[in-house]
């Protein structure tokens, strides 16, 4: 399971970084088209959108990856401590089967693209191939969230604002009031 996961986590990343490229290429030589020709490149803000929903798809696989995902943390304290770890498997379950039946979904709405033969509007390339950018990231979630449901210890700690040290709830830390045990 650990593969997978480090399979999916670099498969994610170097998509990321791919459509962060491609995207800035397009908008780069569509502004440098506007400045020296006065006009700008045909498709290239398609092109840059594109690339911005690659990188939005692959982008909720990569913060997930290194537990930077924003959430709504004011219930946890409802949660007694000695079934977080429980809620927190429910949760990587539920979460799972919810990215699996966006797949699904996906799945019927690439394969409608397809036998209609869908186009983009400027660029005329096939809407079922950028439909496919929604099937990999959706079903690559669901992959990955029903493998922290199965083995907890996989899922990465969460990390408070993204950027800063991981956080170990179970851990009982001093706090500002004189040094006691919270």
């Amino acid at each position: 399971m650990r593969s997978l996961l480090t399979f999916l986590s670099a498969a994610e990343r170097w998509a990321a970084v791919g459509a962060f490229a491609i995207m800035t290429l397009a908008l780069l030589a569509d502004v440098i088209s506007r400045r020296l020709f006065q006009t700008g490149l045909i498709g290239a803000v398609e092109i840059a959108v594109f690339g911005m929903i690659a990188l939005a798809m692959f982008g909720i696989g990569v913060a997930t990856d290194h537990g930077a995902h924003l959430r709504a943390t004011a219930f946890d304290v409802l949660v007694p401590k000695p079934l977080r770890a429980g809620v927190e498997r429910l949760g990587s379950l539920l979460t799972g089967v919810f990215f699996l039946i966006l797949t699904g979904f996906t799945v019927w709405i690439v394969a409608e693209s397809f036998t209609l033969g869908d186009r983009t509007p400027i660029l005329r390339a096939p809407v079922w191939a950028l439909q496919l950018i929604l099937l990999l990231a959706f079903a690559g979630n669901a992959a990955r969230f029903l493998v922290y449901f199965a083995d907890p210890s996989l899922k990465p700690v969460e990390r408070v604002g993204g950027d800063g040290p991981p956080v170990d709830e179970t851990v009982n830390a001093p706090s500002a009031r004189g040094g006691e045990a919270h």
